[in-house]
């Protein structure tokens, strides 16, 4: 599976080349003070990396056909899944699944700024990804905790809580997100469920990662414009 890992200059750079999009390269410069020579070196640095590559006819810079498809999926998705994560040092960027019929793509920055695309073969995968993210191998002694808790309670013992939301269609003005939310406490996983009137008073309902890996999959694939067969 294909996996590229850009600066923002980089990403910047391709985004012209992809779309024609000066602006992209105007607000790199400006909002990240990224100088012309800076994005000069990065383009050089694509095309020594392979990313970018001069068609044999025009001689003009184009992409490579891999990132380009990983992109268009990236910015044109039929579904888009939206994952936060906050643990006890605070909350993290978010990271994007984005699905079409021919692609799945994860993308976010890090921490450093680096932005990642990774091309994921199929739904499991996916959540894979969304299991190993927010959870942790429960202890024995979670068979000894009660089948469901008050959020408010089981909130200050979190060591992750999790929040998926889910857009099919997200380019149309009616689409409307469909949310799970789930938190590791106490040693044990907890369903939430952050559509109810009072989500902070309504019992949380203990479960492990097959019940999550299931309603992941079973939910996701709802939301899907073409589910896989």
């Amino acid at each position: 599976m294909n996996r590229f890992v850009l600066t923002q200059a980089e990403l910047a750079i391709i985004l012209h080349y992809l779309v024609g999009e000066a602006l992209a390269i105007h607000n790199t410069t400006n909002d990240l003070a990224v100088s012309a020579e800076q994005l000069q070196t990065a383009e050089d640095e694509l095309y020594d990396r392979g990313i970018l590559l001069r068609d044999p006819y025009s001689n003009q810079l184009t992409i490579t056909g891999e990132l380009a498809l990983i992109l268009e999926a990236t910015l044109q998705p039929s579904t888009l899944a939206i994952l936060s994560i906050t643990e006890r040092e605070g909350t993290g960027l978010p990271k994007y699944f984005s699905f079409t019929d021919e692609l799945i793509v994860l993308n976010y920055v890090d921490s450093q700024g680096l932005q990642t695309f990774l091309e994921l073969g199929t739904l499991d995968h996916v959540i894979k990804q969304i299991i190993e993210l927010t959870t942790q191998p429960t202890m024995g002694n979670a068979n000894n905790l009660p089948s469901t808790a008050e959020l408010t309670a089981l909130m200050p013992e979190a060591d992750k809580a999790a929040l998926l939301l889910i857009i099919k269609e997200p380019a149309a003005a009616t689409s409307q997100p469909t949310s799970l939310s789930w938190l590791m406490a106490h040693a044990a996983l907890w369903l939430a469920n952050p559509q109810a009137a009072k989500p902070e008073t309504t019992p949380a309902q203990q479960i492990d990662q097959a019940m999550l890996s299931d309603l992941l999959h079973t939910t996701i694939r709802a939301h899907l414009v073409q589910p896989p067969s």
